[in-house]
């Protein structure tokens, strides 16, 4: 629930004489003495405006530009937002009894800062000439540590990733192994109501191009604004073959050059903004062992039967190497096995049945001018490089589970928490 600043403070003195909640009455006193006025107030937690100004300044020194008055009024907004969220997790962090040791924040900043490739005394050094505490992205690491806990406690003996789920997603890679990969960077901006709609988001996506021309480092972007799962690692998401991402960026990847950034991309519920980090040709092909049943039909009004055929021949196929006899007596069915075969050598229209199964299934029914045919996968291999195993496709998969499941949690807490601010 969210409700406005001045009217909040102007029961401030109402609340604390009933004593509804003396700890919030107190930390807002305490707040008030030091920090000279509040900027938001979490459930029984306060934002200060040094808080606020702190982390606004962070992200600016952090990104390395000059940012106009409209740019700094974004940086706040989101500098408020993350703040906010931050208190949230902090406070779910207590409710599970969860400790973040000193040592673990202190490796958890080393290991950002390192991998922006900036060494730890000079970065600690630029932040103190900028009158930044270190103690600000301390506390930003303490809530993320927090946080990951929490959804690994809590959701991460819940996902499952199904070995159908990960072949799936073999089948749509291998499939797609011979077209062009694509090493890929995504800032995502949710377009959520507090930015503004969908309207917010693309002028939040407009102004990450412009700071990105300015010269601003897009993996510290993508960590301090992207909603994305790849925000903990500054937007990389790796090699992607073509048409493996989403549509809308699909049609924009081919497009683009080696080091460009693309304009903002709207998809449903938010803006992208892509980068291309590189890009090559692919050196890699898929080879099917493949075998092949088929009914030859006389008219088109034998189809219907020919693919009713095919369907329950293809329910008792065993294998490749029995093929031809697991077919024996089945009126109208012949097979052959087809031996290996590139997928180069394949038709696109062949090449998308088979990305939709699996290594020992038959394919749903091909209707063809001489007949109905069903093609059985005996073996797929990838040969080439930029191919994932299955056990990179389901770390993958789970990262973004329980991405999913993070965004919703932190929503539904969001939800129900009194959330004030000026």
């Amino acid at each position: 629930m969210k409700i406005s600043f001045n009217k909040a403070v102007s029961t401030t003195l109402l609340v604390c004489t009933v004593a509804i909640s003396p700890l919030f009455c107190a930390r807002i006193a305490n707040a008030q003495q030091v920090s000279h006025g509040i900027a938001a107030v979490v459930n029984d937690d306060v934002v200060t405006t040094y808080d606020l100004k702190q982390r606004a300044r962070f992200m600016i020194v952090t990104q390395g530009i000059k940012p106009d008055e409209k740019t700094q009024q974004r940086i706040i907004r989101q500098a408020m937002r993350t703040l906010v969220d931050e208190k949230l997790q902090m406070q779910e962090a207590q409710k599970y009894e969860q400790t973040i040791s000193e040592q673990e924040i202190m490796q958890g900043v080393q290991n950002v800062i390192s991998r922006n490739g900036i060494n730890v005394n000079e970065f600690t050094q630029n932040l103190a000439a900028a009158g930044i505490p270190l103690t600000t992205l301390k506390d930003q690491m303490r809530a993320e540590i927090a946080w990951q806990r929490i959804i690994g406690g809590l959701y991460g003996s819940r996902i499952r990733i199904s070995d159908a789920q990960i072949d799936e997603t073999l089948n749509r890679i291998t499939a797609n192994s011979s077209k062009p990969s694509y090493r890929v960077a995504e800032i995502f901006i949710e377009a959520t109501p507090d930015i503004g709609g969908m309207e917010g988001a693309m002028q939040g996506g407009e102004a990450m191009v412009a700071q990105l021309k300015e010269g601003a480092p897009f993996r510290v972007l993508a960590q301090q604004f992207s909603s994305a799962a790849s925000a903990a690692k500054g937007g990389d998401i790796g090699w992607v073959a073509e048409g493996e991402l989403r549509e809308e960026i699909n049609a924009v990847l081919p497009q683009m050059e080696k080091g460009s950034i693309s304009k903002p991309i709207t998809v449903p519920g938010g803006v992208y903004v892509i980068a291309l980090i590189d890009k090559q040709i692919s050196k890699s092909e898929t080879f099917y062992k493949l075998g092949q049943i088929n009914y030859k039909v006389d008219d088109e009004s034998e189809t219907p039967a020919a693919r009713t055929a095919i369907k329950a021949a293809s329910a008792k196929l065993k294998s490749c190497d029995t093929l031809k006899k697991d077919v024996e007596g089945m009126d109208g069915i012949a097979a052959q096995n087809m031996g290996e075969v590139k997928a180069s050598d394949l038709g696109e229209e062949i090449i998308e049945l088979l990305s939709k199964t699996n290594v020992g299934e038959v394919s749903e029914p091909l209707v063809l001018p001489t007949g109905v045919v069903g093609i059985l996968v005996c073996d797929r291999k990838v040969r080439g490089a930029n191919i994932p195993n299955r056990n990179q496709i389901e770390n993958r998969l789970m990262s973004q589970q329980e991405a999913i499941a993070s965004k919703r949690h932190l929503r539904n807490l969001r939800r129900k928490a009194t959330i004030v601010t000026r």
